[in-house]
Formats: C-alpha cells, structure tokens, sequence
C-alpha cells in the first residue's frame, strides 16, 4: 500500500505531466492573444486627438455625433465650466455647437454675436444661433465643419452673462480621420 506521501508524489507527477503537456498550448495561446492585440491597436485610428465619437444606427437611420472638450475651464460669472464643441450629423444634415456651460450675454433673440479663429489665422466675429441660455449653435455648420477638419487648433470667444469675453481653445488636430464617417453622415458623400 502506498503511504500518503507516495500520492502526493504521484499527483505532482501527474500535475506536472499535465502542466508540461499544456505549455506549447500555452504559448501560442499568448502569442495569439499578443499578435490580435497588436492588430486591434492598428485598427484604432491612431490620429484622432481627443475627439469623441458617438455613432448610432437607429431604425435604418444612420447618425454621428463627435465631441471635444476645451483644453481648459473658462471663467463667467460666479461660473467655471469646460466647453465642449459638438459635431452632430443625421441624414446629410450637419450641426455644430458649442455648450459654454453658463449663462450667455443677454442679445437679440436667436442670435450671439461670436468670434472664431483657426490656427494662427486672425479672429472674426461670427453670428450664432442660441439654442439653450449656455449653449450656441452656428448657421453655416458645413463650412465650418470642413475647416475644423483642417485646422490644428480652434478659438471660439464668447461672452458670458455679467462677465468678460472668454476663450474656449480646442485642440480640433486628429478630426480629419472621422473624414470618410463625415461625408458620409454629414453630406452623404
């Protein structure tokens, strides 16, 4: 008869055995997992800044949304809020806004006077449509949206209620990979 010490050889063996047998299964299985990582990554598009994207397929109804937060808060009155610019497209119509987060300068109805700037290019006062107190939308969204597309950078200058103008810079770099999904959404190219 064997002794308790004698099975507890005999089941290392077999567990070892086992253990030994399973060791190539095992290294291919991480070198798979390594090589489908790596292609998941390159699939990624690696430009794309730090946009975010929101596609929706809705009952045969295709639509993007792509949204990007200021580098940093802005300042209004008794208010500190980051902007977020938004990028919104559904059946060839396109849409571009800006949430300030805050209370905007009490204007004509439907209508905030903005400044915008792209790149190092000189600012230029641009009419806005309010839809919400703190957030604009603009009227021309295309245009705007293709030279988003080829800018680096985007200055939006708003003036807060009972406050002094402020600055929403967005890092808008890395748009110009969501370029295909644009023209296909956006303007049903």
């Amino acid at each position: 008869m064997r002794s308790p010490h004698n099975r507890k050889c005999c089941r290392q063996s077999t567990a070892c055995n086992a253990v030994a047998w399973l060791t190539p299964y095992v290294r291919t299985f991480l070198l798979l997992c390594a090589c489908v990582a790596s292609v998941a990554a390159e699939a990624v598009p690696q430009s794309s800044g730090k946009w975010q994207i929101s596609p929706v397929l809705s009952a045969g109804e295709e639509s993007l949304t792509l949204s990007l937060k200021a580098e940093k808060a802005v300042e209004g009155w008794m208010k500190t809020f980051v902007p977020i610019l938004t990028i919104q497209c559904t059946k060839g119509n396109s849409a571009l806004y800006v949430e300030t987060g805050m209370g905007l300068e009490v204007t004509m109805v439907d209508k905030q006077l903005v400044h915008l700037q792209f790149d190092n290019d000189k600012p230029f006062p641009h009419s806005w449509r309010e839809i919400t107190n703190a957030t604009v939308s603009a009227r021309d969204a295309t245009v705007l949206i293709k030279k988003l597309v080829q800018a680096q950078k985007f200055i939006f200058e708003f003036t807060p209620f009972n406050a002094a103008p402020a600055q929403a810079e967005f890092a808008v770099a890395g748009l110009s990979a969501y370029l295909p999904q644009l023209a296909k959404v956006c303007w049903g190219k």
